[in-house]
């Protein structure tokens, strides 16, 4: 069972991926085969830190898909399974799987088949929406920028969400209800799901977006938070730590304002000699995973932070991901937890 995201963690999935990429540009594939195999080793150093930390590990299956045409779209670039929070939920004793409007995650569940599989022998349930017809988005920072617009107009009658804008609270889940995901998505959702789900209004997130970008709790009663105004209204009545004088501040618009692209050499000679260091001290400050209440994992050393953390008692480890960014992933997004020691509980 699992009902938060801080009781006791006793099985995880980490994100895995090769470390190499089917480029036709010799220089690209050079740089991207860089980027894969630092980034294969920092996940595989996470698994090894969470299982000597106790942690039943899981692992998703490297599978090598071709492009693949599906009529509607194409899938160019399969996808690898570094990210399962985007998609995946372990919520009390159930999987839910959705699709995103993503045509390189459309067959991303392959690499978790046996997995959640294993899980349901052992009692799980597990539910998965119905596979929608999508499109391509050749632009993937257009998409970015505009998918509020897109899940709820182009997009407007798929079954889509991102099981990444949900936050385990008890017997809540915490969600952004306008997205990522169409409205559609968000309904399946409720329909298939026991939790009392509730809307997340702040400041900051105007409710859409991933939700695990500004805050976290560590127990049922305190709230982490980098901004005074990045977590749910709902918890407002709980202690609340603000890091905001403890936190580097990331220049995110400048980042996605310029041309991002993954296969282009000039961007990726540019993400290696200055966005990567850029990002490794200040990005994702609150992507981390908390492995039972007195003990955090962060991607990146952050002293201000740990100092701060560790006069409540929590223990601070760092397990690198030196291109945390270049996926637009830290250590919560790369990880999802299957099973907490821990009871259903009203808590918000």
């Amino acid at each position: 069972m699992i009902w938060t995201n801080w009781d006791p963690l006793e099985e995880v999935i980490v994100g895995n991926c090769t470390t190499s990429c089917n480029v036709a540009d010799p220089k690209v594939k050079s740089l991207m085969d860089l980027i894969l195999t630092e980034t294969k080793e920092d996940l595989d150093n996470l698994a090894d830190y969470l299982s000597k930390m106790g942690v039943k590990v899981h692992r998703p299956k490297l599978i090598d898909f071709q492009e693949t045409d599906l009529e509607e779209f194409k899938i160019v670039n399969p996808t690898q399974p570094i990210v399962p929070r985007d998609q995946y939920l372990a919520y009390g004793n159930t999987i839910y799987q959705t699709y995103t409007s993503m045509p390189d995650r459309y067959l991303d569940s392959y690499a978790f088949y046996d997995i959640f599989l294993e899980m349901f022998d052992k009692g799980y349930n597990w539910l998965s929406q119905p596979p929608p017809m999508i499109k391509n988005f050749h632009d993937i920072e257009t998409w970015f920028l505009d998918s509020d617009h897109i899940y709820n107009s182009e997009l407007s009658r798929k079954l889509l969400w991102h099981t990444a804008t949900m936050f385990k609270c008890g017997d809540t889940l915490i969600t952004n209800t306008k997205g990522p995901g169409s409205q559609l998505g968000l309904e399946w959702m409720r329909r298939n799901c026991s939790a009392n789900i509730i809307s997340n209004f702040n400041n900051y997130s105007k409710n859409f977006g991933h939700i695990d970008h500004g805050f976290y709790m560590c127990d049922d009663d305190t709230v982490i938070c980098i901004n005074n105004t990045w977590f749910p209204e709902v918890l407002k009545n709980k202690r609340i730590i603000d890091l905001s004088d403890a936190t580097e501040k990331f220049d995110y618009k400048t980042y996605i304002s310029e041309e991002k692209n993954r296969h282009s050499l000039a961007w990726l000679e540019k993400w290696l000699s200055e966005w990567r260091g850029y990002s490794q001290t200040t990005a994702f400050e609150s992507n981390v995973l908390v492995v039972d209440p007195n003990n955090i994992i962060f991607s990146i050393e952050q002293p201000k932070v740990f100092r701060i953390l560790e006069k409540i008692g929590i223990n601070c480890h760092v397990c690198d991901m030196r291109h945390g960014l270049f996926w637009d992933a830290g250590i919560h997004c790369a990880t999802l937890d299957l099973k907490r020691r821990g009871e259903k509980r009203s808590i918000v």
